[in-house]
């Protein structure tokens, strides 16, 4: 670089060649200490990157900024001076330290080398972590590029084992509560199959007891036409008759009356039984899955059985009662083993 040919014109700031001869005296030790230190500067540039050589470029680097800051303070002499003469060192400073500058840059560049290789491999490295653990967790920690290999592994691999066990949990309770719903589902549809035979039953019971109302009425009917015909103790007789045969068809109807006020009453108790189930049920719902059970198998209980006249009737109420218990006692056995 030759300072010559870059030389700034007295003239354009009104000042003759005499007149800045002692400003540019001023400035010719620090402009020769940079000439110097130029050849240094343009030999670092050409070699190959070492840590030697960063070592170097730092050195020469302070050397430059001592050179810069000498001419600034120069500069600030000089100007003080004259204000044209200030106009001119202005000008010079500016166009003597702007090489210096440039050298400055280019040196800082090469001094760190390779403090910003480091740097790029940290926040490359931080990136990468950062896309591993978003797999697994949006909680991501500070510095990840700093931590240490075995630690970042072992950290990846404890958010990756709660991610996975907290979608294993998911899944079973979905499973849970399917299993649950159909569990349910199973014992309203035995219910309901149960409640179509007692229909049935008391049906049938109805249809015997009216066929048997209707066979005494033609009875009691035939017997009147048959007396009518007869004598008066005969017709005494047929009086006493249908007496007797008022007092059995009282006695039936009040039968039939206990008979419909008792299933009214089961069919009360079915639905209260029903209701505390259901209410159980819910309250189950918050316990442990055994807790859940056992209030479960504790709910399903008989509705009272209703009064029964024939041998056949209570023989299968017992079958029923024996089978009811049997089931519950199965049941808890099995809950036990949850």
């Amino acid at each position: 670089m030759n300072r010559e040919i870059s030389k700034i014109d007295p003239k354009e700031y009104g000042l003759e060649e005499t007149q800045v001869q002692t400003i540019e005296q001023a400035f010719a030790p620090k402009i020769a200490e940079r000439d110097g230190l130029m050849e240094l500067y343009q030999q670092v540039i050409t070699k190959e990157l070492t840590p030697e050589l960063c070592s170097e470029a730092k050195q020469i680097r302070l050397k430059l900024v001592k050179v810069r800051t000498g001419i600034a303070e120069i500069h600030k002499t000089q100007k003080a001076f004259f204000l044209a003469a200030g106009r001119f060192v202005d000008a010079w400073k500016n166009k003597e330290t702007a090489p210096v500058e440039q050298m400055e840059s280019n040196l800082e560049q090469i001094e760190n080398h390779f403090i910003n290789i480091e740097k790029k491999r940290i926040a490359d490295l931080e990136a990468t972590r950062t896309e591993q653990l978003r797999q697994y967790t949006e909680i991501i920690p500070m510095s990840l590029g700093l931590m240490q290999e075995d630690v970042f592994q072992a950290y990846l691999a404890s958010q990756k084992k709660a991610y996975e066990d907290r979608i294993a949990a998911e899944k079973q309770a979905e499973l849970n509560r399917i299993a649950r719903e159909k569990a349910e589902a199973e014992e309203r549809e035995r219910i309901r199959i149960e409640n179509e035979r007692l229909k049935k039953e008391a049906e049938e019971r109805e249809k015997a007891i009216e066929a048997e109302r209707i066979e005494s009425e033609k009875k009691l009917a035939a017997e009147r036409a048959e007396a009518a015909a007869k004598q008066k103790a005969i017709e005494d007789a047929a009086r006493i008759e249908r007496e007797r045969i008022e007092a059995e068809r009282s006695k039936l109807e009040a039968e039939l009356k206990a008979k419909a006020d008792a299933e009214a009453k089961a069919k009360a108790e079915y639905e209260r039984i029903e209701q505390e189930r259901i209410a159980a049920a819910n309250k189950a719902a918050k316990a442990p899955d055994k807790d859940k059970l056992k209030s479960f198998v504790n709910s399903i209980t008989l509705p009272e059985m209703p009064e029964l006249k024939s041998a056949e009737a209570k023989a299968v109420a017992d079958v029923v009662t024996e089978k009811f218990t049997a089931f519950k006692k199965w049941a808890e056995s099995q809950i036990e083993n949850v």
